[in-house]
């Protein structure tokens, strides 16, 4: 019914109860207000419609909507012309790339053969880097993707850029390799570094960014703001104390577990889900101590961590203690006695036993260790103190059936 034939029957009413006629007149003047409020709407509209404004916003929606597409298809391996229906699992690159990276935004890509990586002996030691390991006393860190994966650097100030893995040119497999011949797809501007490297492709199906600084600060971003945050290419630090840098930035999704291991051997589980978004901090800490690993943990995957000696500790994941704390020591994993001689934890993953774990010691030497294994024999043996440690997912290298 429209309104003018309710302020038909209103007036009868009126007519007929005039004591109800006070009430009418509310009803009429609140319908009005909403009428003239709708109005402004429209009439705003209109005008942004007609300075262009508007249309601006619709196109820059569109393309991010396009380019979230395009990430799909090239992860999933669809074209144009069979995208009818997207498969429930990516279509494998004919190659896995392994990114060795600095601070200082140098990366060296080594294309590495799935078969070679799951059974073969000659990417057992994909090469070795010569010159300085540390770089502003980070050690350089790892990352295995595939070859038509897009990823995304952050750097300390909180800027980001993507890349396409494929544009990053590869170095020699099995060859020696100097920082000088890295590329530099991004090169940090004054007073910033990389902080980390991650894969990007999956934001479709992602529902938030992870942020987690070396002090064990956490902040969850929803992925609904990655159009702004790809225009602006900041997403901000995410971190609390002025001296406090950017660690990691990862994709989740809802319903996940967080985990962060430290220098020192705290381990400390979060539930994505319960995280604020605004930047907390999650853990207490010594001045020594900080952020060296952090990952998403599955039931069907254990914990692995790594000291520089090469010592392997191996957790099952369900010992993985969740907690709402904001300030929580989190699960000491390295005994008082040993911290006192000096052991500490250069690594950590969550695996199954099929993966591939890649480890660079202090020599520049990269290995590759199938996580069963060692974590059966519960160390690594390294030419030096190791550095850093990568992972290569099993399901990743998995050939199609």
């Amino acid at each position: 019914m429209s309104f003018t034939n309710k302020i038909d029957e209103w007036m009868k009413e009126a007519e007929e109860r005039p004591e109800s006629a006070v009430t009418i007149v509310r009803l009429i003047a609140r319908r009005l207000r909403e009428l003239s409020e709708r109005d402004e709407e429209l009439l705003a509209e209109n005008i942004a419609l007609q300075n262009g404004t508007r249309v601006e916003e619709y196109q820059k929606r569109i393309a991010h909507l396009e380019y979230q597409l395009d990430l799909l298809k090239r992860r999933f391996g669809v074209d144009d012309a069979s995208l009818v229906e997207l498969p429930t699992k990516p279509t494998e690159a004919s190659t896995l790339s392994l990114l060795i990276y600095n601070a200082h935004g140098r990366i060296f890509r080594v294309e590495l053969n799935p078969r070679a990586v799951s059974g073969g002996n000659d990417s057992k030691e994909p090469g070795r880097i010569t010159g300085d390991m540390m770089t502003n006393l980070e050690p350089p860190r790892m990352l295995a993707v595939p070859s038509n994966e897009d990823v995304l650097l952050l750097f300390t100030s909180g800027r980001v850029d993507t890349v396409a893995v494929s544009d990053i040119p590869t170095v020699e497999l099995g060859g020696a390799w100097a920082w000088e011949q890295a590329a530099l797809p991004n090169e940090p501007r004054a007073g910033e570094l990389l902080a980390c490297v991650t894969p990007f492709s999956h934001l479709p199906l992602s529902d938030f960014f992870m942020q987690i600084s070396r002090r064990g600060c956490v902040k969850k971003t929803m992925t609904s703001m990655a159009q702004s945050i790809l225009a602006n290419h900041y997403i901000g630090k995410g971190a609390l104390q002025k001296s406090d840098q950017p660690f990691d930035l990862m994709l989740c999704k809802k319903q996940e577990r967080l985990a962060f291991v430290t220098y020192e051997g705290h381990l400390l589980g979060l539930d994505i889900d319960d995280l604020s978004y605004a930047s907390e901090e999650r853990i207490r800490l010594t001045a020594t101590d900080y952020v060296i690993a952090s990952f998403t943990t599955r039931p069907n995957e254990s914990l692995l961590f790594v000291t520089q000696t090469g010592k392997v500790v191996h957790r099952e994941s369900k010992s993985l203690e969740l907690t709402k704390s904001s300030t929580a020591k989190g699960q000491t994993l390295i005994p008082p006695s040993r911290l006192e001689q000096g052991v500490r934890f250069m690594g950590a993953a969550s695996v199954k036993d099929p993966d591939s774990v890649v480890v660079l010691d202090a020599t520049g030497r990269l290995k590759l260790y199938e996580a069963g294994s060692i974590t059966g024999a519960g160390s690594i043996e390294a030419d030096g103190l190791i550095l850093s440690i990568g992972l290569i997912q099993a399901d990743s290298v998995k050939r199609r059936a």
